[in-house]
């Protein structure tokens, strides 16, 4: 796809434009482009998954990244809208699509499904293909030959997220705590969660987590130090990130037999794209299949499909 950083100042009433946008965790990514798949404009907002700040907020976020667009481009009508949504599974229902998007945008054609789904579109695979996304959260996502979509994972922090950034602080912290109560190994992830999170002691991150509650969001920012403990040679932090690399390619592995054999296996989010140490232990792990970066963003691939639409 072709970047225009320097938009003409057309109006949406003079040329048709697309909106695809990428609504992950912690932040929502909208380009706009034209039929031809040039993109005049990225915007960055906050997130718009309605099951983690609930559907008033979500609605308000996304008003707020269209006025802005709006703002710099005067666009404020799209021939075609597709949101790839981290609180979706699949293609979203004329109700859930009704009830988040109505009031909210001028468009002639709007769809909305997984996250995962827009993931796949920017593969560039024309058939079979499969994406696994570690962000905040995670989850793995495949397309069979005919076009169906499967998906493995995706439970949400409760239930899942296995080998998420949410994951490894979460686990990397437990350990630090462990260890400074002398119930589990010494660790350097003990004194590195007390600067990370500026308290002097175990104790002191009682009020940090929860006082007010945190968000997982921001927890997940302490899986970055896990990883780069892990790699200074740190025994417990490596256990954390092997054993969530191992379990995310439990996952993968269990989507791929389902999938023709020796597809290439794409990878997003920040504990992929930023951490060859996690990317190399889930290669590991994973059934032969081979391991590439998504050569996409997730917005890029939001943008094909609302071109798509017309």
């Amino acid at each position: 796809m072709k970047q225009n950083n320097h938009f003409s100042g057309d109006s949406g009433n003079c040329r048709r434009f697309f909106l695809g946008i990428d609504g992950g965790g912690t932040k929502t990514t909208a380009l706009v482009g034209n039929a031809d798949g040039n993109i005049v404009l990225q915007a960055v907002g906050k997130t718009i998954n309605y099951c983690a700040v609930g559907m008033e907020k979500a609605r308000e976020n996304m008003r707020l990244l269209l006025a802005d667009i709006e703002k710099q481009t005067g666009i404020n009508h799209y021939a075609g809208v597709f949101i790839g949504m981290s609180a979706l599974f699949g293609r979203a229902t004329e109700e859930e699509t009704a009830a988040f998007c109505d009031g909210v945008f001028s468009a002639d054609n709007i769809v909305m499904d997984s996250d995962l789904y827009i993931a796949l579109a920017a593969t560039a695979e024309k058939g079979a293909a499969a994406v696994g996304i570690c962000g905040t959260g995670s989850m793995t996502c495949g397309r069979t030959e005919d076009g169906k979509i499967i998906t493995k994972g995706g439970f949400g922090y409760l239930l899942g997220d296995e080998g998420s950034g949410f994951r490894i602080a979460q686990d990397g912290l437990f350990e630090a705590v462990r260890a400074a109560e002398n119930a589990g190994a010494p660790t350097a992830l003990t004194q590195a969660a007390l600067d990370f999170w500026k308290t002097q002691n175990a104790a002191g991150l009682v009020d940090v987590f929860y006082d007010p509650p945190m968000e997982r969001n921001e927890i997940a920012k302490f899986a970055p130090v896990v990883i780069q403990t892990a790699q200074q040679g740190d025994a417990v932090a490596m256990a954390v990130v092997s054993r969530q690399a191992a379990l995310f390619a439990d996952t993968a592995n269990a989507l791929l037999r389902e999938l023709p054999q020796g597809i290439p296996f794409y990878v997003y989010g920040g504990i992929f794209e930023h951490n060859p140490l996690f990317r190399q232990l889930f290669a590991e792990h994973l059934d032969g299949n081979e391991v590439i970066l998504l050569p996409n963003t997730p917005a890029q691939g939001a943008l094909l499909a609302a071109i798509g639409l017309q």
